[in-house]
């Protein structure tokens, strides 16, 4: 068969000029730090990425954007004198145990941050082991997954939710997300979601596969939503962490409630419930429940003016904290009726003692152990 040498030149040409593209498209995200490899990079990623950790040291494997599987230690940072944690991170790249992507009995999958992985606690002592436990303690085969990451936010749980999670068929999913999201997902791009119009399953995949392998269509799906944020106006909040980050109000206002009611309106056409947990946290108790008192209105205010008034005998790091975690806490009460949600508030029972937290944030086994039992009798109607 003969074939036309001009086609052949041709078609080698373009694949070159795409091949230039795409690694001109991964060499700006390179550049600007944002650690996202094209599929061109990434079967090399194992050797570039080597000596980069997330946070507790554990290894990030860029190649499928999950933790490498393997035994890891978390030495104490708060009591010094405390024993190491040895922690295990599973094939799968999830903490925890082994499991199946099929299912043999009821299915809770628990999404968040830091607090939900519990690399401060061993393995059968995170709150997801812990909840397992007790439904089987109850009598009751319900398998609970660990999918917490730290350092990552709802827009993360999102895309794992898309990309990956829903092929495990979850009854019941769990997000507990305020801290990170407020870091990484307000100082974001804001976006207006157009609740009306839901992607299908396949759609949302391909979606999250090419945004996280394909630069050129990253870098122009970025620029198109620069775009899009240029057209919805915000106050700006500054950062207590970095004075060159600003936080965008509209997230806090709109965007996260958005968000979490995209992930509703999936579930529901996808037949599993969501469960919706508020954050506690431990700093002031007292200023805490004054805080959570108001209306969403009223702490949107506060925050507002926050860099010309902390809260009372507060910095303005704690102040920040304070507000926006309970913000994103009132914004989970506006999808409370729901039919489809669950929403847990275990912030009394948490913070009515501070040996509960391993610090400020973070829970202890024993506060696992209170916040698995408050779940459980959230969920145990409901599966």
């Amino acid at each position: 068969m003969n074939f036309d040498k001009n086609i052949i030149v041709n078609f080698v040409l373009i694949i070159f000029s795409l091949f230039l593209v795409e690694l001109l498209s991964s060499t700006v995200f390179l550049f600007y730090g944002e650690k996202k490899y094209s599929f061109l990079i990434k079967p090399f990623s194992k050797t570039i990425e080597k000596k980069i950790n997330t946070n507790y040291n554990v290894r990030w494997n860029f190649e499928n954007n999950r933790m490498y599987p393997g035994k890891y230690v978390h030495k104490p940072t708060i009591n010094l004198e405390s024993e190491p944690v040895v922690f295990t991170i599973n094939s799968k790249g999830f903490r925890g145990k082994e499991f199946n992507l099929k299912k043999t009995t009821k299915r809770i999958i628990c999404f968040g941050g830091s607090t939900t992985i519990g690399v401060e606690s061993p393995d059968d002592q995170t709150y997801p082991a812990q909840l397992e436990k007790i439904f089987m303690n109850k009598g009751r085969e319900i398998e609970v997954l660990n999918f917490g990451f730290g350092g990552k936010s709802l827009n993360f749980i999102k895309d794992l939710l898309y990309s990956e999670a829903i092929n495990y068929e979850p009854n019941i999913i769990t997000i507990n997300s305020n801290r990170n999201s407020t870091m990484y997902d307000s100082a974001g791009t804001k976006l207006s979601i157009k609740k009306n119009k839901l992607k299908s399953n396949q759609t949302l995949k391909l979606f999250v596969f090419l945004n996280n392998n394909v630069m050129t269509y990253r870098l122009l799906n970025k620029l198109y939503l620069r775009f899009l944020n240029s057209q919805i106006p915000s106050d700006k909040i500054l950062s207590p962490y970095n004075s060159k980050k600003l936080h965008n109000m509209y997230y806090f206002s709109q965007q996260y409630s958005d968000t979490l009611e995209e992930i509703i309106n999936f579930s529901e056409r996808n037949n599993f419930k969501v469960a919706l947990i508020k954050q506690a946290i431990y700093i002031d108790v007292e200023i805490q429940k004054k805080i959570e008192s108001k209306k969403l209105a009223e702490l949107l205010h506060l925050l507002k003016n926050l860099k010309k008034k902390n809260l009372p005998t507060l910095d303005y790091k704690d102040s920040f904290l304070i507000l926006t975690n309970a913000i994103l806490n009132k914004n989970m009460e506006k999808l409370k009726l729901r039919k489809n949600i669950i929403l847990i508030d275990p912030i009394e029972e948490l913070t009515f003692d501070k040996e509960n937290f391993f610090d400020y944030l973070h829970l202890n086994p024993k506060g696992n152990l209170i916040l698995a039992e408050i779940i459980y009798n959230q969920l145990k109607n409901n599966i």
